[in-house]
């Protein structure tokens, strides 16, 4: 081989990247930077606690309606205690005398969209939410 071939210039032109230690040092435009990372997971991480919940709890409308019928039956039973020096109704047949004489029940106990039945705890004093 001359000197002229040994001299002459690599086909690659790109200066070879500097070392530290054994790893490779890039340069900062390759990878996206640790707190802006951590700030784009927060971020989605909001936006998924705010939408997620009320597309999970707005599908089912009867369980909706069942709270809305015991938190009703137990605004009556309130009234009721109120008119009453604070008792609520003593046992399920003076309960049943209150749905009976309210006006805007009609008469009637509101019935659950499950079909199970709203049971009156004496003891607690309130119309006791049961599990869908």
């Amino acid at each position: 081989m001359t000197d002229a071939t040994r001299s002459a210039p690599s086909a690659n032109t790109e200066p070879a990247p500097k070392r530290k230690g054994n790893a490779v040092a890039r340069s900062g435009r390759d990878s996206l930077p640790l707190p802006e990372l951590l700030f784009c997971l927060l971020i989605l991480g909001l936006v998924a606690a705010v939408a997620i919940p009320p597309m999970v709890y707005s599908r089912d409308t009867r369980a909706a309606q069942c709270r809305a019928n015991v938190r009703l039956l137990n605004r009556k039973i309130q009234d009721w205690a109120e008119a009453h020096q604070g008792w609520p109704p003593a046992d399920q047949a003076a309960f049943r005398r209150l749905i009976a004489r309210d006006p805007d029940l009609r008469g009637r106990l509101p019935k659950c969209p499950y079909g199970k039945p709203y049971v009156y705890d004496p003891a607690a004093g309130c119309v006791v939410p049961h599990q869908h």
